[in-house]
């Protein structure tokens, strides 16, 4: 898979999640691996956001992730939190050491970056245990399905004021395959400065219905326990398509085969 999150994006990515995010998942991932104790992995762990607060809580997670400029922020986010813990280099689709893990962890919609979702699914079955849990969370792009962000024209995503009082900013554009249900997006990323810095980059990321994913899990050997809608665990319904949220699903599934 090709290599996302270099040089500028990898540096804002985080500042531009933690000035929206709550770290709601931390706390769902925390709970998910009470009822799968043993030693988990998160995939796409980036600078360890959210692996590194699970292990301050004392669970024993490790992190896998491909962008080598990530696992540099992850190596400095670690000294900073005087967190002693592992973050693998490695792509998803493939990486393995010979374990098998109680838990898994997708959040952040990891799995929509995979140009193979079947292929990764499968890789991920042989990496857990038997019955061992698969945490999963992918989110439906409303915004461009909808026309609710113009397709084709830059359009202001995100802004942040750094620690440092320099200013940084995304702008995206995107294009829509219906037919491969796929969001191709283009980054400018720049940050105030001197000298300033702007870095381009495009990003692949597919949808999937819900009933879709489910069937998907089913088929690579997983067992869907549960979801719920927006991270709130007590927000649950039969059918995604009958209500209106803001697109984000979270799913509990385990390894049955």
């Amino acid at each position: 898979m090709p290599h996302p999150y270099q040089s500028l994006e990898a540096e804002l990515h985080d500042a531009f999640w933690e000035a929206e995010d709550d770290a709601s998942e931390v706390a769902l991932m925390a709970a998910f691996l009470a009822k799968h104790p043993g030693p988990a992995l998160e995939i796409g762990a980036g600078s360890g956001r959210l692996m590194y607060p699970l292990v301050q809580m004392g669970l024993d997670v490790e992190g896998l992730e491909l962008s080598r400029d990530m696992l540099v922020l992850g190596k400095s986010r670690a000294q900073r939190l005087g967190v002693k813990s592992v973050i693998h280099e490695g792509d998803m689709s493939d990486w393995n050491d010979g374990r098998r893990f109680s838990a898994l962890l997708a959040p952040a919609f990891t799995l929509q970056l995979a140009s193979d979702p079947e292929q990764v699914l499968r890789h991920w079955h042989g990496l857990l245990a038997n019955q061992g849990g698969l945490y999963l969370t992918i989110f439906m792009p409303y915004a461009e399905l909808l026309g609710d962000l113009p397709e084709n024209e830059w359009y202001h995503d995100h802004s942040v004021t750094l620690a440092d009082g320099r200013q940084g900013l995304l702008e995206t554009r995107h294009r829509l395959d219906r037919v491969r249900q796929v969001v191709e997006r283009e980054h400018r990323y720049s940050l105030t400065g001197t000298p300033p810095v702007s870095h381009h980059s495009r990003q692949s990321i597919r949808w999937f219905e819900h009933t879709e994913l489910v069937s998907l899990l089913d088929r690579c050997g997983f067992r869907v326990d549960r979801f719920f809608l927006d991270f709130d665990p007590d927000q649950t319904v039969s059918d995604p398509d009958d209500v209106d949220f803001d697109g984000i699903l979270t799913y509990h599934a385990a390894r049955i085969l």
